[in-house]
């Protein structure tokens, strides 16, 4: 069909999904009664935490070597993955336990000497804040935004026209959010609306699932 393939003509770059998942198969770990961190693929860019504990909030701190300090909650027992975006260097990693208000106990602090196999992993891997799967919608809809593409660079403004033209701003989960919110980018997809996390984190898992490394600004 000539018209068809008008309309839609594949382009020179090859779009085959690049999906990389983080793994914790414990050859690294650190850790006590109510804390481990996998740590057996730091050179990749990225831990695995899990708390065992019974408090309702935990939170994880990850400072590297420029200092800058990142805090993420803690949900539950199974793995979930934290990116080391700071580079080569030492990072101090801490679990903190909520004892009353916005006062914190420290559970667990160690650090990790980090030599990245290549310094753009961070940004390729899911993670808790971009958290998509080889079977996830979104790798399908990058796929097919990425078809007609002869560089990554017109995967970038595929991807972002269509993120800006298709999600529509809900106001009204703006103004209820609750703490510790994290994106789920299928569901973004699906109900074609979202907070400005939801966009950020969508194009993102998009990008990464491409094969071009994104940084994602919380």
């Amino acid at each position: 069909d000539e018209t068809a393939a008008a309309e839609d003509p594949k382009g020179a770059r090859d779009n085959t999904p690049q999906c990389l998942v983080p793994e914790a198969p414990g050859t690294a770990t650190y850790g006590n009664d109510v804390v481990s961190i996998d740590a057996s693929n730091i050179n990749n860019g990225y831990l695995c935490v899990s708390y065992l504990g019974t408090c309702p909030k935990v939170k994880l701190q990850i400072t590297g070597p420029d200092q800058i300090t990142y805090t993420y909650d803690i949900y539950g027992q199974d793995y979930e993955t934290f990116p080391l975006t700071s580079g080569d260097g030492t990072y101090s990693v801490g679990v903190y336990e909520n004892i009353s208000g916005t006062q914190y106990a420290t559970t667990f602090y160690q650090e990790l000497n980090v030599t990245l196999a290549d310094p753009f992993l961070p940004f390729l891997y899911p993670n808790q804040y971009v958290n998509f799967t080889p079977d996830s919608e979104v790798v399908r809809k990058a796929e097919e935004l990425a078809a007609p593409a002869n560089t990554d660079l017109d995967v970038v403004s595929n991807i972002y026209n269509y993120v800006v033209g298709s999600i529509s701003y809900d106001d009204a989960k703006a103004a209820d959010l609750p703490n510790g919110y994290l994106s789920d980018v299928d569901e973004t997809l699906r109900s074609g609306s979202g907070i400005c996390l939801d966009y950020a984190a969508l194009m993102a898992a998009m990008l990464r699932s491409q094969g071009i490394p994104t940084h994602l600004e919380v």
